[in-house]
């Protein structure tokens, strides 16, 4: 019993795998049951076995994704030495050879555009953004905690930092070429430190490179 739970898992997470490609390749809409079981290796009745239609397989496809995603920024986050240079794992967010970048942009703009004609998306999409929040609100909550910060309610200032992370990113991704990778990072440190400052503690001095 042991070894079928274990092959089941192996056998859903390669269904999850190829969707998550193949949604970031043509987009939600353009997607067929096909296309997936082509890309898993693994026949349409295979992959019904698992997600009874093509909507609940692409539900879960996102949200597996992005949970992914977190628990590999949190690992990254765990290594870094200060609340600063964790901040500074923005940069990540622009570097096209990351999996995670190539295949998250076109994700989260599929994503958007469900969400915006179907709510029954929303909450899903609602999920990614806390998740998002709550990454930075754990850092912000360390910086308080070491006294760099003070007067702050970290979770609204979490909150409009990953806003700015999101629109920047979606200018740099789809228009690279007015909106290059300098211009996303300079974008981002000057943003991201003006939401900052007005907390740094008597004596802490955030400059351009420590915020982003």
């Amino acid at each position: 019993m042991a070894y079928l739970s274990e092959l089941e898992a192996i056998r859903k997470s390669q269904i999850l795998d190829a969707a998550v490609r193949v949604i970031a390749d043509k987009g939600s809409t353009n997607v067929r049951m096909d296309d997936i079981a082509h890309r898993s290796g693994l026949s349409k009745g295979g992959i019904a076995y698992y997600f009874s239609s093509k909507e609940s397989l692409i539900k879960a496809a996102f949200t597996a994704h992005f949970e992914s995603v977190f628990a590999t920024v949190e690992q990254e986050l765990a290594q870094e030495p200060s609340v600063f240079a964790r901040l500074a794992r923005i940069h990540l967010l622009f570097d096209r050879e990351r999996d995670e970048v190539g295949t998250g942009y076109p994700l989260i703009a599929d994503f958007m555009y469900q969400a915006m004609h179907h709510p029954e998306y929303r909450p899903l999409f609602a999920g990614w953004v806390e998740g998002c929040v709550a990454l930075l609100t754990g850092t912000l909550q360390e910086g308080m905690a070491q006294g760099l910060f003070i007067g702050m309610d970290p979770e609204p200032v979490a909150r409009s930092i990953s806003a700015i992370y999101q629109g920047v990113g979606q200018r740099w991704f789809l228009a690279p070429e007015t909106h290059p990778r300098a211009w996303a990072i300079t974008t981002l440190e000057y943003a991201v430190m003006g939401v900052l400052v007005p907390f740094l503690a008597p004596g802490v001095e955030l400059t351009r490179g420590a915020s982003g």
